[in-house]
């Protein structure tokens, strides 16, 4: 009878156990994670699939947001600012995507002890983790890959044709433009927009400033602003000289004729790929494996422009680093910080970078992982960031509204409407104002 009564005993236990069982087990922490649709968000899907195969304890899940601009405008005050918002994210920290504004608000947690505990300190470059530490400090995100800009792309075949080599001075660079005219070619392509009123002065403000004056102009603009960092200005040699530079390109033809008419991205990119252009201004992105090695049937590489004599440059190019992962004050933060950790490493970072195509942020990866990853084109210009340097872009740090005057000073500059000097005068006066709110 007894034991008739313990094995009864042990079926309805074991019964219970079946039943119950899963609320027996420490149920997973799910997070809610958002990202961009496209290449980022290819990467980043790709990475967070492997996390959730190898820690069932934390499952991620990610919602890709297909409207970028949209996304972009409303995320901080709406999503994110939620009470049910996502745990983590993908973003662009830079002050034009409201990302200072979430900080100051509270909406993000600080990184600084990831940054001691998984070594990113030594993982990215020093303009990175300039770019990411903020006034009270903090580093409130971690980069998740990086485009340099910009780069001057050259068809080997035409150079060979009018026995030039890439220019060391920039009469040199004056030089071929001339020769490529004379032979019927376009001398430099570049996309009106993008690279003639923004990449191009970006490459100027890298080489005409001093690296103590590119690192004021960073800063001078805001209300916080160093007291060192207001002793430099637009209007000073160095400043024009950025617009006199542009206007001196176009009296001289490097640009050729209408140029300001060459807006649409691809026609500019055609001119080059199709011959007609000897050289072509744009980023990063279009040396890797999906971009101009797929495209054209000739021989071509890559050059910098030119250095001025009287300065050192602050390296050859500037980088967009402001892609990122942020994490918010959310109740499972912790479990978040776990994630972002791991997209961070080198492991992340290389399942990431060969799923997107596009070049890690770290300097640190395995030459393995780089092989997997880039292409040698691309390997080559990350070796040179890891030697001279890539210091943030000017347009990545400074409010939107200085971006616009740089823009339109760059315009009127350009047809002749103003001087050099008043360009310069203007972008002066713009600082001023937001510097004063």
């Amino acid at each position: 009878m007894k034991n008739k009564s313990l094995k009864i005993m042990l079926i309805i236990g074991m019964l219970l156990l079946s039943i119950g069982g899963t609320s027996l087990a420490q149920e997973p922490i799910i997070l809610r994670m958002t990202g961009l649709t496209g290449a980022a968000g290819i990467g980043t899907q790709a990475a967070i699939e492997v996390w959730n195969a190898n820690n069932p304890d934390i499952q991620v899940e990610l919602e890709i947001q297909a409207d970028e601009m949209g996304w972009q405008a409303t995320a901080p005050s709406t999503m994110f600012a939620a009470d049910d918002g996502p745990d983590l994210s993908w973003w662009w920290c830079s002050p034009t995507t409201q990302y200072k504004d979430m900080i100051a608000a509270g909406l993000i947690a600080p990184l600084d002890d990831l940054y001691t505990s998984e070594g990113w300190e030594t993982s990215f470059p020093k303009g990175t983790l300039d770019y990411f530490t903020e006034p009270d400090g903090h580093r409130y995100a971690v980069n998740t890959d990086v485009v340099w800009t910009p780069y001057i792309y050259y068809n080997k075949d035409i150079f060979a044709e009018l026995g030039v080599e890439p220019p060391t001075t920039w009469d040199e660079l004056y030089a071929i433009g001339d020769a490529a005219t004379a032979a019927g070619y376009l001398p430099l392509s570049m996309v009106y927009e993008m690279s003639m009123r923004s990449h191009l002065p970006d490459a100027l403000m890298l080489r005409s400033w001093t690296e103590e004056e590119y690192n004021a102009f960073l800063v001078n603009s805001w209300p916080n602003a160093p007291e060192a960092s207001l002793e430099f200005k637009w209007t000073d040699p160095h400043g024009v000289r950025i617009f006199q530079t542009m206007k001196d390109m176009a009296d001289k033809g490097l640009y050729g004729e209408g140029f300001a008419g060459l807006t649409d991205y691809n026609e500019s990119k055609a001119l080059f790929t199709s011959g007609k252009a000897a050289m072509y201004q744009s980023g990063s992105w279009e040396g890797g494996s999906s971009g101009i090695p797929s495209v054209v049937d000739f021989e071509w590489d890559y050059f910098y422009y030119p250095n001025f004599e009287d300065t050192v440059p602050y390296g050859p190019v500037g980088s967009w680093v402001p892609n990122c992962f942020i994490a918010f004050n959310r109740p499972n933060l912790e479990a978040a910080k776990k994630v972002i950790a791991f997209l961070a490493s080198n492991e992340g970072a290389a399942i990431y970078g060969e799923a997107s195509g596009l070049p890690p942020g770290q300097i640190d990866l395995p030459q393995e992982a780089l092989d997997k990853i880039l292409n040698e084109p691309i390997q080559r210009m990350l070796a040179d960031v890891a030697e001279m340097g890539a210091p943030a872009l000017y347009e990545s740090a400074v409010p939107p509204q200085l971006l616009s005057t740089l823009k339109q000073a760059s315009d009127l500059m350009l047809t002749g409407s103003i001087t050099a000097e008043e360009a310069a005068a203007m972008m002066q006066e713009e600082t001023e104002k937001a510097r004063e709110g």
